[in-house]
């Protein structure tokens, strides 16, 4: 679930462009101009490089008459970065620098609560003063005269004043998250010890080959690559508090593989923003490895393995976020190759092509939606929605 506190954020993890998404539910997607492009150099993902003298805007505003918290990692060209923020009047400012070791990412949050303002420098607070009156801008800079290298990532903004634990939180490396049908494994005691096939290149098809009897070697079609079904094997432990919990849990972990269709297993490794989205069945039968406990309240534990398979491997991956109901999703593309969309709320669209063909969905209830089209990814000719690309191709 997003934060519904938070109301701007820009990873920048986008398809190179000009269009930086916005992944809060405000949708204040941003543009980038005058030379600003997306860095591989990232703290996570991509990040935002000025370029000197580049700009990325956005609709969004920092709510300055109101609590706020605004946090970004860095990575300063410098020994220094400030921050400048104005208040109505003549000369009616704070400005204050810090000293930073230039090349490294650091994560800087701003949090304002009432008219306190703490900066925060990793997990320590470099700033804490009562501002002379109500903010009405604010810049963060580098001691640079020719312009801004500093990359930016992660910017993240609160209507609310985060209390330090939050901050501190907010630069924690999670773990591996792994859910199906929206649950995570978690959820059931089931873990996941390692993972194969999850990424990769798959296998491909045979193609037209000719065996020429007097020439060496074969013929063999190179046009048109295609590739065979996704293989994924996980490797899983359960644990339960008793042997009846132990047999509950696996029953009810497995129903979610046992319904109509396809089933979304969705592996998020970074954080919520690029997740690898999969739409699998399970074809194979589950075995615990097991040993039951000598009484029915011990600590139980046992080892499985899961082989999904995914027979739709290449795809799009797009989200769509709102936070009202019966909000709607939109995709023009032109293919005459068909392709299939799935929503991400369990319903689908089969076979769609056609001369700049429209396909629109209506979402019941607010939330976010991650949407897969699979197919020949590569035949289509034109392609533009209102949701968030997170994968322009994923195979």
């Amino acid at each position: 679930m997003i934060d519904k506190n938070l109301i701007l954020h820009l990873p920048f993890d986008d398809p190179d462009g000009n269009k930086a998404y916005d992944y809060s539910y405000n949708r204040s997607d941003a543009t980038l101009s005058n030379g600003a492009i997306f860095s591989r150099d990232a703290n996570s993902g991509k990040s935002l490089d000025l370029n000197g003298n580049g700009e990325c805007l956005t609709e969004r505003s920092i709510p300055f008459s109101s609590d706020f918290t605004l946090s970004m990692y860095v990575k300063p060209s410098t020994n220094k970065i400030g921050w400048l923020v104005n208040m109505n009047g003549i000369d009616n400012y704070v400005e204050q620098w810090i000293n930073v070791t230039p090349n490294e990412w650091v994560f800087l949050c701003f949090v304002k609560s009432g008219s306190i303002l703490t900066v925060y420098l990793g997990d320590k607070a470099v700033y804490n003063q009562s501002l002379p009156g109500t903010p009405v801008g604010m810049s963060i800079n580098e001691n640079s005269l020719s312009g801004c290298y500093t990359l930016i990532d992660e910017v993240k903004l609160y209507n609310v004043a985060k209390e330090y634990k939050d901050v501190l939180m907010m630069q924690q490396n999670t773990d591996v998250e792994y859910y199906i049908n929206g649950k995570n494994f978690k959820e059931f005691g089931v873990f996941v010890s390692d993972s194969e096939g999850l990424v990769g290149r798959l296998e491909r098809k045979e193609t037209l080959q000719v065996d020429w009897d007097n020439y060496h070697g074969i013929v063999r079609d190179k046009k048109r690559p295609r590739f065979k079904e996704r293989t994924i094997t996980l490797s899983c432990f359960i644990e339960a508090s008793s042997r009846s919990k132990f047999v509950e849990w696996l029953n009810l972990f497995l129903d979610e593989f046992d319904g109509e269709g396809n089933h979304r297993f969705v592996v998020e490794y970074d954080g919520k923003v690029k997740p690898l989205v999969y739409e699998v069945e399970l074809h194979d039968s589950v075995d615990p490895d097991k040993k039951w406990g000598l009484y029915n309240n011990e600590l139980m534990v046992g080892t499985f393995k899961l082989k999904l398979m995914e027979d739709e491997p290449v795809k799009k991956v797009l989200r769509h976020i709102s936070n009202t109901a019966n909000s709607e999703a939109s995709i023009t593309v032109t293919t005459y190759s068909m392709l299939n969309i799935y929503w991400g709320d369990g319903t689908h669209t089969y076979n769609v092509s056609g001369n700049n063909k429209t396909v629109e969905h209506t979402y019941a209830d607010p939330g976010e939606y991650d949407i897969v089209i699979t197919g020949v990814i590569e035949d289509i000719e034109s392609f533009s929605t209102n949701a968030i690309v997170v994968w322009d191709k994923l195979k």
